[in-house]
Order: C-alpha cells, then structure tokens, then sequence
C-alpha cells in the first residue's frame, strides 16, 4: 500500500487548511486500529476528538505528529506541528526556560520562554527545576514549551487533565486564543462542549460522528446526546 506524510509549505499554509488526512491506515502487525480515515481541519478550527479507550485516538495524534509510520493513505500536514502530551515529558537537568526554549534556533530563546512562561502563570519560575513543579504545573510548562514554538498545527492529548478546575479554565482560553489548527483528543464531553469548533467522535478507527458547535445556538448539542455517542445512556445528563 502507499503510505505518505507530505508537508505544507509557510506559503500554502497562510491559505489552506491545517491539516488533511485522506484514507489513512495504521496497524500494528495484523491489528489494524485506523482504517479509511479522513480529517480535515482547517486553519484556526478547533477539533475535540472523543472516543472510548483503544479506540485508536492517540494512534491517529502520533501519526499526525510524524512520531509513527502510516501504512496507508495520505496526510498532509505542516512542518511544525507541536505537541503536548498527558505525560509532561520535561528533561529534569534543564531548567525550565531551558525546557521551553527545546528547539528555538533565536538568539531572544530566553525572553520567548520567558513570555511563553508567564502565559501559562510561571513567568517567575525561569531558573527553577522540573522536579520543584507539581503535575499540574509542570503539564503547564509542557503547554509553554509547544506553544513558544507558535505552531501551524497544535496537537493535544488529554493535556488538562493534571490542572485544578480554576487553572484548568485559564489554559483553555489560553489555547482558545492561539490561531493555530487544534486537535484536542480528550474524554472529557464537558471540555469538548466548551472549546470546540467541531467535535468528533471515533469508533472502530473511523470517525463515527461528528457535529459542527454553533456558537450563540438556541440549540447546542446536548451533553447526554454526545455521551449516546459514546455509547453511556445517562438519564441525569443534560
């Protein structure tokens, strides 16, 4: 089968889409987890993709990313995608400006993380050390340290999940401001309802669902109708 990952270039991404996936397979041996997938998101959207566990949302995140091979079909995608995983996956013998700035080729490395680091509420904690953060605030440099890069294509795994309710609304609206392409895979209806510019439900490998949010709608989609979706019948959801 063909397998191909082609890059957009600086110029075609001020106009088109952030990224385009068209039929696109990944197994693991003979276990196929994505078959005949097809996604598009545009610049500036934000996607929130739902699923159950195993579904194979992470698998599709990675292979975005260019961090796992494809067997089949086509994506399209920038240079430059940024990620930010569940895990925060900072390097314990960098500081955390050090950390941020993973990859900046400029001379102004330092004052970007230092900027990057006040958005996320760290902007003081410059010289300090991975291992003084707690989770959350460590998820939280992880956000800096993608975002700094200023992304053409923003990709998201359950990055929240460690931030307290509070924080948690401060790092949304934060992303929310960012005009990169985002992809946030979560299980979290709630924080789909709330972000998203369209919310897609996978099933099997495929999207199964989909459903484009109309801000300011007299009719929103309702929270039990996305939790059908995922197959939980609640009567005590609204």
């Amino acid at each position: 089968m063909n397998a191909h990952v082609a890059s957009l270039s600086p110029a075609s991404f001020e106009t088109g889409p952030a990224v385009v996936v068209s039929n696109l397979l990944r197994s693991y041996g003979n276990r196929v987890v994505i078959e005949r997938l097809n996604l598009r998101i545009e610049r500036g959207e934000f996607v929130a993709l739902l699923g159950e566990s195993g579904c194979g949302k992470t698998t599709l995140l990675r292979a975005l990313a260019g961090l796992d091979a494809i067997q089949g079909g086509r994506i399209v995608a920038p240079r430059r995608p940024a990620v930010v995983f569940q895990e925060h996956r900072l390097l314990p013998w960098d500081s955390l400006w050090r950390n941020v700035a993973l990859g900046l080729q400029t001379p102004d490395a330092r004052e970007r993380a230092a900027e990057a680091l006040t958005e996320v509420g760290l902007g003081d904690r410059l010289d300090d050390w991975p291992r003084n953060l707690s989770g959350g605030q460590a998820q939280r440099v992880a956000l800096a340290r993608a975002l700094v890069q200023q992304p053409e294509l923003l990709l998201l795994d359950e990055p929240f999940a460690a931030l307290d309710a509070l924080t948690r609304i401060r790092m949304h609206e934060l992303v929310a401001n960012h005009q990169p392409g985002v992809l946030l895979v979560t299980h979290d209806v709630d924080e789909a309802i709330a972000l998203a510019d369209r919310i897609l439900v996978m099933r099997n490998g495929a999207i199964a669902y989909e459903h484009r949010v109309a801000r300011g709608s007299s009719t929103p989609i309702s929270r039990s109708e996305l939790l059908g979706e995922l197959g939980v019948n609640s009567h005590s959801s609204h």
